[in-house]
């Protein structure tokens, strides 16, 4: 769990006890973490930096200063390559060695990121162009865009890699906020509903059945089926931000001080208290902005992959 001033939380989620807590030392507008959850990477957009969490520890382990403002993160499923989007393109850092190695040239504003589960394509939400970009992740090049409209924000994949969801801002009077989904084989948009104003975090269901997006602004989850593109429910829940762990039924979504934990129902299943005033250096309230959890998989603070995500501790 990362909240907007860059504090983290690292979360057991069998029982919502706070195991390990870090400061980052400034605004955090993205976070990824390593397949094998031994890594934290949380970016401190507003400063240009990429911080390096140890998730059993809480120590700050290195810092990439990058001189532009930086926005999203993802890594990929293989953990080989760490995308962050920022105002000139998308950097690629290298985790190994924590350097940058190249810089994407996208659309204009690049903002949610999202990898195929096969590594090969990195998908980007150009906000400025209405549109989502396809980058081939071995040359690091833009080879198509897809047309989706509005500003988009957030993307998500379906867990089989074939549906691609985008959640896009209202664009003027005329253009209302959306959720569109694009089929990953022929890259065309197959459905699209319209939200309101848009456009939050998107969450797919491990069966690929149900997406979550958090609508900020209206202070609301909307609960959408993903075979026929329809809202099935909206929860009024203000959230900015929705996660689920591979493999696992709940729904985790980040509000304020606390992270509140859906079932399968939509029914609240329990409600976890993060910390406040846990850093004598900077006190202050905790405000959860992020959730996070591994790629493909939970881990435990130690790094240790468990087979039961319920039975499991996350990184978050």
């Amino acid at each position: 769990m990362v909240g907007k001033t860059g504090l983290v939380q690292v979360v057991d989620t069998r029982n919502g006890a706070v195991l390990v807590r870090a400061d980052t030392g400034g605004r955090a507008t993205g976070v990824a973490v390593s397949p094998d959850g031994r890594r934290l990477y949380v970016v401190n957009g507003w400063t240009g930096a990429i911080t390096v969490v140890d998730p059993s520890t809480g120590a700050i382990l290195d810092r990439l200063f990058t001189q532009v403002q930086l926005s999203h993160a993802v890594m990929r499923p293989d953990g080989r390559r760490l995308y962050v989007s920022a105002s000139g393109g998308v950097a690629v850092v290298n985790p190994e060695t924590f350097q940058m190695v190249a810089v994407i040239k996208a659309g204009g504003q690049p903002q949610g990121l999202a990898v195929h589960p096969d590594n090969k394509i990195l998908y980007v939400a150009n906000s400025q162009d209405g549109t989502v970009g396809l980058v081939d992740t071995a040359t690091a090049f833009q080879t198509a865009t897809v047309q989706v409209g509005g500003l988009p924000q957030h993307l998500a994949i379906s867990p089989d890699g074939k549906r691609l969801y985008v959640s896009s801002m209202r664009l003027g009077s005329s253009t209302p906020g959306t959720l569109s989904v694009i089929d990953t084989t022929t890259n065309q948009v197959a459905g699209t509903v319209d939200v309101g104003r848009g456009a939050g975090s998107i969450a797919v269901t491990p069966d690929g059945a149900t997406v979550y997006l958090t609508l900020p602004k209206e202070r609301s989850v909307l609960v959408v089926d993903a075979a026929t593109m329809t809202v099935r429910e909206r929860l009024r829940i203000d959230s900015p931000n929705v996660a689920i762990a591979p493999g696992d039924t709940r729904v985790f979504l980040a509000t304020g001080a606390t992270t509140t934990v859906l079932d399968s129902t939509n029914a609240v299943l329990t409600t976890f208290g993060m910390k406040v005033g846990e850093l004598e250096a900077r006190p202050r309230l905790f405000d959860a902005a992020m959730i996070a959890f591994p790629p493909g998989g939970q881990a435990t603070p130690t790094g240790r992959r468990t087979s039961s995500s319920r039975s499991s501790t996350g990184s978050s």
